[in-house]
């Protein structure tokens, strides 16, 4: 059964490159007017409003800048006459054993996943709930991650924001529900993105891709499919609730 978004407008924060350019792809497809959010690569939204079509625009802002999140937020108001979906995506993730960092280091490495990763999604939800509120409703769904739910000893700043991404989803779900806003997070695992092609063009490949009894790690289509399931009309009732996509690599009790 093909899921419709015809008439929906709608958010895809990182939507220049790997999940997010596939959701972002799924949703047109869909027939949803996207807003392509990307931070410093202009070229690589710009290919995939030519690819899908100029009635998707560009929205650019760094989400680590509450500032520049409200401009963004602002300057989007003026294109589309309402905001049915905001899809959070956009994230940072790097990899360093703990010894390797200086304090100074530690500290903005810290500083700039939490902005990102966690104030990010934070704010852009304050500013389009309130949109949405004054509209009658809508959905929010968080892109999080499968190391929300185990130790990741080289990125726990990752781990932190994605856990911390999880629990304001479900705190939201929550608040919001008045309001006819539906909350949803979903939390991948190892997905075949360029941020995640070092490792797997590295000898860690075999061990990573082992993790999952598929034999396999997740293509971004899979990913942007669940998350047009959770935009789609009649899922309602899932609000609050975090679905993990992770190929069965990490099952949490």
């Amino acid at each position: 059964m093909q899921t419709s978004l015809n008439g929906k407008y709608t958010l895809v924060t990182g939507a220049s490159r790997g999940i997010g350019r596939s959701i972002a792809k799924e949703f047109a497809r869909a027939g949803a007017r996207v807003a392509l959010h990307y931070h410093q690569n202009k070229n690589a939204a710009l290919n995939l409003q030519n690819e899908i079509g100029d009635e998707h625009p560009l929205v650019q802002a760094d989400l680590s800048d509450s500032k520049a999140i409200e401009k963004g937020v602002n300057d989007l108001a003026q294109v589309f006459p309402r905001i049915d979906v905001l899809v959070n995506n956009a994230g940072v993730f790097w990899e360093k054993e703990i010894n390797q960092h200086s304090y100074k280091d530690w500290q903005q490495k810290w500083n700039q996943t939490i902005q990102t990763n966690l104030m990010g999604p934070v704010n852009l939800t304050f500013l389009i709930s309130a949109l949405m509120k004054k509209q009658g409703g809508g959905k929010i769904i968080n892109v999080t991650s499968r190391g929300a739910f185990r130790g990741e000893p080289k990125a726990p700043d990752y781990g932190a924001s994605k856990a911390a991404l999880n629990s304001f989803s479900q705190s939201m779900a929550l608040a919001l529900a008045k309001d006819n806003i539906f909350v949803y997070a979903v939390a991948p695992g190892w997905v075949e993105t360029d941020m995640a092609k070092s490792l797997l063009d590295s000898d860690q490949a075999q061990s990573i891709i082992s993790q999952s009894p598929l034999d396999r790690i997740a293509s971004p289509e899979e990913i942007a499919r669940t998350i047009l399931f959770l935009a789609a009309d009649q899922t309602e009732y899932l609000t609050g609730c975090i679905i993990d996509i992770n190929g069965a690599s990490y099952l949490r009790s």
